[in-house]
């Protein structure tokens, strides 16, 4: 295995469209620097926001572009090649060695970019099988994959999917997990938040924590996964449908839905949880606390955390299982990987809150067995599951695919001007197919024509962490 400070130092640009989320890229891009001594860069969509200052804490660089999100409406699609050019020019600028997306929004300019201005290393590092569930991202996948060196699923499932659509063996990485930082996850670091005594109840009071931001209900579009459709793909509404069978077996346990909506969408969603909880008179039983900086604390003396997404990569299942916390998860996407049912926590089928009440009251019922289940989930995320494992992963393909370059000269003029025509007649019939698409939606019903993840009772399934 490489050793710290063995690699050939090299010159890495990690891309997401977003200014206030995806501390992960961060958190890879500076252990990147300080345990590899790779010169690292961020290519990111606003001068401003969170993530933005977290960059700024650690002196990484960054660079502001845009990124043609939102491809379903035609002023962006007919706006993606005047983006790329731009990103293909400061790429051939900069002369990075490695260049890596982040998300598939973000992969629909950066991948043609790279590719066109001859970057020895591309990588598209896949955040959730969401894209890949869904018709419309799934046929760009396939149009666009061979522009990557490589595809590095983030978990089983994704990497499945990928074979699916066709990419070969020889062009899909072993998985890489968005490991968290393990330092902010340590039970025995970490003080419990004192959530009982700030709400003034007893120290007895049974603790049910759900992290996860509050998204908008996804719209019925063929860029959405099915299953997900007129839902808020996080599932906290059948988490709060759970919690009356719940209470009848505890009557004074208590839920914490902690995080915020995600933008005005995700605030109108919150709001309409809200009234579901009020319709059921949930009101003293069910408690919003907004963002919390401390949501590791709240996990760190909850009784049972819960991911109930519809559609997800790992959630919050690896950080919970770091602090120890008896988890309940649905079966989809990646929390399989992190929850092993019986051995590391409970599975529940999605969309399914009766099952979900099972989970969390078989959980309660035996604190021994929950506290057990807690550990060895601590365990197995520690083996695999953390950031050290997955900036020691990534530096290893760097490394990997370095040695492994074509013995020629990379940023070559006359190969970016070949990609650039050779790209123009594949843009015409990405957009031609994507129209095409659209029209065949509105005259039949959308249908999902990918295999699901195969699940005791039914077949369902964004994103990474929240």
């Amino acid at each position: 295995m490489q050793k710290r400070g063995d690699a050939k130092r090299q010159k890495v640009c990690h891309l997401v469209c977003s200014a206030e989320g995806a501390t992960w890229m961060f958190e890879q891009l500076r252990d990147l620097r300080d345990l590899y001594g790779h010169e690292v860069v961020a290519v990111v969509s606003a001068a401003e926001g969170k993530l933005i200052d977290k960059l700024r804490s650690e002196n990484i660089r960054y660079h502001v572009t845009h990124f043609a999100t939102g491809a379903a409406l035609p002023r962006s699609i007919l706006r993606l090649p005047f983006s790329v050019l731009k990103l293909a020019r400061f790429f051939r600028r900069e002369q990075f060695d490695v260049v890596q997306s982040h998300v598939f929004a973000t992969a629909i300019t950066a991948r043609p970019a790279a590719w066109i201005a001859d970057v020895p290393v591309r990588l598209a590092m896949i955040a959730s099988p969401f894209h890949l569930q869904a018709r419309l991202s799934r046929t760009l996948e396939q149009a666009t994959w061979f522009m990557e060196t490589m595809v590095i699923p983030s978990c089983e499932w994704a990497r499945n999917l990928c074979k699916q659509i066709g990419i070969p063996r020889s062009r899909i990485a072993p998985i890489i997990y968005y490991g968290p930082d393990e330092k902010n996850f340590d039970p025995l670091r970490v003080a419990p938040a004192g959530v009982r005594r700030e709400f003034h109840w007893p120290e007895d009071t049974p603790l049910i924590c759900n992290v996860a931001y509050f998204y908008h209900r996804m719209p019925k579009s063929d860029w959405m996964p099915p299953e997900v459709h007129g839902r808020g793909h996080k599932g906290h509404e059948d988490l709060v449908r759970a919690a009356p069978q719940v209470l009848r077996a505890f009557p004074h346990a208590k839920f914490l839905l902690v995080g915020s909506g995600w933008g005005p969408l995700g605030e109108t969603y919150l709001n309409e949880v809200k009234a579901l909880v009020h319709e059921l008179g949930l009101e003293r039983s069910v408690i919003f606390t907004g963002y919390r900086s401390d949501a590791n604390r709240i996990l760190r003396e909850s009784n049972v955390a819960i991911q109930a997404a519809l559609n997800e990569n790992l959630g919050g299942t690896i950080e919970a299982l770091l602090m120890e916390c008896p988890m309940v998860a649905t079966r989809v996407g990646g929390m399989v990987d992190a929850i092993r049912d019986g051995e590391t926590g409970v599975l529940v089928n999605p969309s399914d809150s009766d099952d979900l009440a099972r989970g969390i009251i078989e959980l309660l019922r035996d604190p021994e067995r929950a506290r057990k289940l807690g550990r060895a989930g601590r365990e197995l995320m520690n083996s695999r599951f953390t950031l050290r494992h997955t900036v020691e992963d990534l530096a290893n393909l760097y490394e990997e695919l370095a040695q492994a370059r074509q013995p020629r000269q990379y940023y070559n003029i006359f190969v970016s001007i070949r990609r650039l025509l050779a790209g123009f007649p594949l843009f015409v019939y990405v957009v031609i197919k994507t129209l095409v698409m659209k029209l065949e939606a509105r005259a039949k019903p959308v249908r999902n024509h990918l295999n699901s993840q195969p699940l005791a009772a039914t077949e369902v399934h964004e994103s990474g962490s929240n």
